[in-house]
């Protein structure tokens, strides 16, 4: 088992200047698990954060990675790194074919 990822459209225009970088969507089993979180103009320390979906009772919450990476391949490598680990966890996918 492994974790595949999908890179979203790059902001264009001027969206572009203060985003410069796509976010990346975390895949399990064909269902989206969670995010990698492009720095953007707003971020201190211009670092990549990953958020999972997690089941909460009936619903799903968002949680964050407490660690940061400095870029997206970093952050692909650790979650590849612990993916028996997280697939472990109580995780909520969604198909992208439902967006």
């Amino acid at each position: 088992m492994k974790f595949t990822f999908k890179k979203e459209p790059k902001e264009t225009g001027l969206a572009s200047v203060g985003a410069p970088y796509p976010n990346v969507l975390v895949k399990f089993n064909k269902l989206v698990v969670g995010q990698i979180i492009a720095p953007t103009w707003r971020d201190k320390d211009h670092k990549w954060m990953i958020r999972l979906m997690f089941k909460d009772g009936e619903s799903w919450k968002w949680r964050t990675v407490k660690d940061r990476f400095d870029n997206e391949l970093d952050a692909r490598n650790w979650l590849q790194e612990r993916v028996e680990t997280i697939s472990k966890w109580d995780l909520h996918g969604e198909d992208p074919k439902d967006w």
